[in-house]
């Protein structure tokens, strides 16, 4: 399989990777802004603005009707920033589920995914009974799943408020979080008419685009633990040029690559409907869990002491990656995932 990029996708891949950085630097992720705040809005907007929002949306339904690679190429840029928006649930999961119920999408779904789409509310997801939800904050709204790792059960999702009294994340302190507090009135909740095949694929695509946020995590770790390597002089050499921490960025290196393209072949399975689709996904989850869990841990490690302090950027990049990681389960879950279904 061709894992090169065509000249459409280098092009998305470039806008995204230039509006990130321009508009999302890590001085503004350290900010944590939420929703109430003009400029998270306005971000939104902007993103909506620049079409990912619409990039899964089926063109029946206004949106430009691509894949997962598109999409997960956009999560990799928004990771590489930090971006504190649920990209993976309004661009991902809300866009999937419309197009895997078709004509039989509910009213109320296809309006969320309008919304979404014109940037003007931006939408997470938890599954009932968690705890916490991420991104309390920082989106307008929250959607609830019944049925998300039940498949026995209906599938069935509702709206909720965003969440009151929201605070930096225990893991990652560019995140807001809020206890996931039964709400005083009832929930109207929506049947999602999904098979269980279509169900386990759409769940798999939005894991898919947490998973494209940790490799755009790791590669930026990796590329400023590089450029300090490369900076930093030392008994009249740069660090980079010694053995010790040569290897240490090669090994790093290998395990961004790997999880990239992993997470290409998981996202072209996606998008052709390949037999080995789920095995894809859980081998990308994996690869992205360890490569992103490893760089960033390196990129503190080159840095030395200074790595250490909160004042440098090297620990919100570990932060991030083990967000992601534990919204994934962990990367032993996610191995026994990977040897379960190779031994199936």
């Amino acid at each position: 399989m061709d894992f090169a990029l065509n000249e459409e996708q280098q092009m998305l891949q470039a806008s995204a990777r230039r509006f990130f950085a321009d508009h999302h630097p890590l001085a503004r992720a350290r900010r944590a802004l939420p929703w109430s705040d003009a400029d998270q809005r306005r971000l939104w907007a902007d993103m909506a603005g620049m079409g990912w929002l619409a990039l899964l949306v089926p063109e029946a339904h206004g949106g430009l009707g691509l894949g997962m690679a598109e999409a997960c190429l956009v999560a990799e840029e928004a990771g590489r920033q930090l971006v504190n928006l649920p990209l993976a649930a309004s661009a991902v999961l809300l866009p999937q589920w419309l197009a895997a119920c078709g004509e039989d999408a509910p009213e109320a779904l296809r309006g969320w995914v309008q919304a979404a789409m014109a940037g003007e509310r931006a939408f997470h997801s938890m599954a009932e009974g968690d705890a916490w939800t991420d991104h309390a904050g920082q989106a307008s709204d929250c959607i609830v799943v019944q049925g998300w790792h039940d498949g026995s059960v209906p599938l069935r999702a509702a709206l909720r408020p965003a969440g009151d009294g929201a605070v930096p994340g225990a893991l990652d302190p560019t995140l807001l979080q809020a206890p996931a507090t039964a709400l005083a009135q009832p929930l109207d909740w929506i049947t999602l008419p999904l098979a269980p095949e279509a169900r386990a694929r759409v769940r798999a695509a939005h894991r898919l685009a947490l998973a494209a946020e940790l490799v755009g995590v790791a590669q930026a770790a990796l590329d400023l633990a590089c450029a300090y390597a490369r900076e930093r002089v030392q008994f009249g050499k740069p660090i980079g040029s010694y053995q010790a921490l040569k290897h240490q960025l090669a090994n790093a290196w290998m395990g961004v690559d790997n999880a990239r393209l992993a997470l290409l072949y998981a996202a072209a399975a996606i998008d052709g409907g390949l037999p080995d689709w789920r095995f894809a996904c859980a081998a990308a989850e994996y690869t992205a869990i360890e490569g992103a869990q490893h760089s960033t841990r390196t990129a503190i490690q080159v840095h030395g002491g200074m790595g250490f302090t909160w004042e440098h950027d090297a620990h919100l990049y570990l932060k991030r990656a083990q967000h992601l990681a534990v919204r994934l389960g962990g990367a032993s879950r996610a191995l026994d995932r990977v040897e379960a279904l190779a031994l199936a």
